[in-house]
């Protein structure tokens, strides 16, 4: 089989990150020559870069379908409004309906453009002698590997087969050329271990001496004088990132003992904790006006989201979301998913009783507006604007999923609990134990898509008291798991 990656150009909608982050400028490189004008120079570089960053923020990739919505959605985290024929579509796993097709394609062409716009940044950077400086030429080769791994397996783990039942089925291309070019469909574990892990590898070699998160942490503010370049790094694929993905692919292909010692590698290291502590409770709790409900201080990396009030607004409020409105079915918010926990932190500020004619239960606030700080920078109200990627909470689930010893599996569990305000378990039984993590998947990650995948890599069921579109259990299927290629992007299948 050979897929078709048409009508991908080189588009980079740029982001230009100066002390607030907000201005736009739209660059099309139309013919070569432009190309070699834009990366004659170092701002070209950071342009080109920025450029790919805003487009994984966009509403194809990880602005909505890969967040919040469409992967969300499949895993039955909401109840949609009958009415509403594209989303019931969608929680019902109805992947042949019209619209929904749509949607997939526009996440699959935008995923593949992206990484394509990658590729020409990493030519370019190989012949970048004279205009960039070291440090830059690793930090943003290293940065461009990872990004492109970083998409090519959510395209894996969204489309590619059940990799534990089907580690040889045909999955994706991998796309290493800045050419439109016809690309062959690769198996899942070569996918994995041929070119995935192998960028990775690389983007950590060229990391580990040279990204300034590791000594300066996310550094998101700016002093009048200093450059931009280098800064933000939690906007960006960051050293820690990258390592807490490495863990990610690790766990994903079974290899439990490798995601471990990524884990431990990110766990391990103080200035992990220095740069990324945990969220202060104080600031969070009693804070009405501007609390930091993504928890910023503990994202490793994430996207630059401008309008991210318009997702509460038109999703999410019972009031002012009209046809869109997504809320999980009457009383799973706290009787299912906390289970009477209500002292958790994520209860307490994601969550609120829904208002509105005829509505009840919860509606999720994650990304309701606050109110900007008097006295305050731009920049230090940005966690308004932001939305997770990488959560170094996950590094702790994984660990946890990964230790070979029960006690010590509880024991990574516990230091997250401890970290949202609950008390700790005691050591009951590798049944419990798995229960209690994929709860605290549930509770973590809603808003954010990782909840599918979860299920999907496990491969196991959609259970009653985890559902929150309807009180059924809904069995794990490869057709509800294993989401259809684009139509159009394969010959002969």
């Amino acid at each position: 089989m050979v897929m078709k990656l048409w009508n991908i150009i080189w588009i980079g909608v740029i982001l230009v990150c100066g002390v607030g982050c907000s201005s736009f400028l739209d660059v099309q490189p139309k013919d070569k020559q432009s190309e070699k004008q834009l990366f004659a120079t170092r701002g070209g570089f950071y342009t080109a870069v920025n450029g790919i960053y805003n487009k994984m923020a966009s509403t194809a990739l990880y602005g909505k379908n890969l967040s919040y919505e469409l992967v969300d959605v499949i895993s039955k985290r909401y109840q949609p409004l009958p009415v509403n024929t594209y989303l019931t579509a969608l929680s019902t796993f109805a992947y042949t309906d019209e619209n929904v097709k749509k949607t997939l394609e526009s996440t699959w062409t935008t995923a593949y453009n992206t990484i394509l716009n990658c590729n020409v940044v990493l030519e370019n950077i190989d012949e970048s002698e004279g205009v960039l400086q070291e440090q830059e030429y690793r930090v943003l080769k290293g940065e461009m590997l990872a990004v492109r791994a970083f998409l090519h397996f959510d395209m894996l783990r969204l489309f590619g087969p059940i990799y534990k039942l089907h580690p040889e089925a045909e999955a994706i291309p991998y796309n290493e050329s800045s050419k439109v070019v016809a690309l062959p469909l690769m198996t899942a574990d070569s996918v994995l271990h041929e070119k995935i892990l192998r960028d990775l590898d690389e983007a950590e070699e060229l990391l580990a001496d040279s990204d300034p998160v590791i000594e300066n942490g996310p550094m998101a503010s700016l002093e009048k004088d200093e450059e931009v370049y280098l800064r933000y790094r939690q906007l960006r694929m960051n050293y820690y990132a990258m390592l807490a993905l490495k863990a990610r692919v690790y766990l994903y292909v079974g290899e439990q003992a490798n995601a471990l010692v990524a884990a431990r590698k990110l766990l391990a290291d103080s200035k992990v904790n220095e740069h990324f502590p945990a969220v202060d409770p104080n600031k969070l709790l009693a804070n009405q006006s501007n609390p930091d409900r993504v928890f910023s201080t503990e994202v490793l990396t994430g996207i630059y989201k401008k309008d991210r009030v318009d997702i509460y607004t038109n999703y999410f409020s019972a009031e002012q979301a009209g046809n869109n409105y997504l809320h999980p079915r009457k009383d799973f918010v706290g009787t299912s998913l906390f289970a009477g926990e209500t002292q958790d932190y994520r209860f307490q500020t994601w969550w609120q009783v829904a208002s509105g004619v005829g509505e009840s239960g919860h509606s999720l606030i994650k990304y309701k507006g606050i109110d900007k700080p008097s006295g305050t920078k731009e920049s230090e109200y940005f966690y308004a604007v932001f939305m997770s990627l990488i959560r170094l909470s996950e590094v702790y689930y994984i660990a946890a999923e990964c230790e070979p010893v029960l006690s010590d599996r509880y024991g990574w569990l516990n230091q997250m609990r401890t970290r949202r305000g609950l008390p700790e378990l005691t050591v009951v039984s590798e049944d419990d134990f798995m229960k209690r993590l994929r709860s605290e998947y549930l509770r973590e990650f809603i808003g954010e898509g990782q909840i599918f995948f979860m299920y999907k890599r496990l491969y196991i069921n959609i259970n009653s008291d985890e559902n929150g579109y309807d009180t059924n259990t809904y069995g794990a299927k490869e057709e509800r798991y294993v989401l259809p290629l684009p139509s159009g992007e394969v010959d002969n299948r």
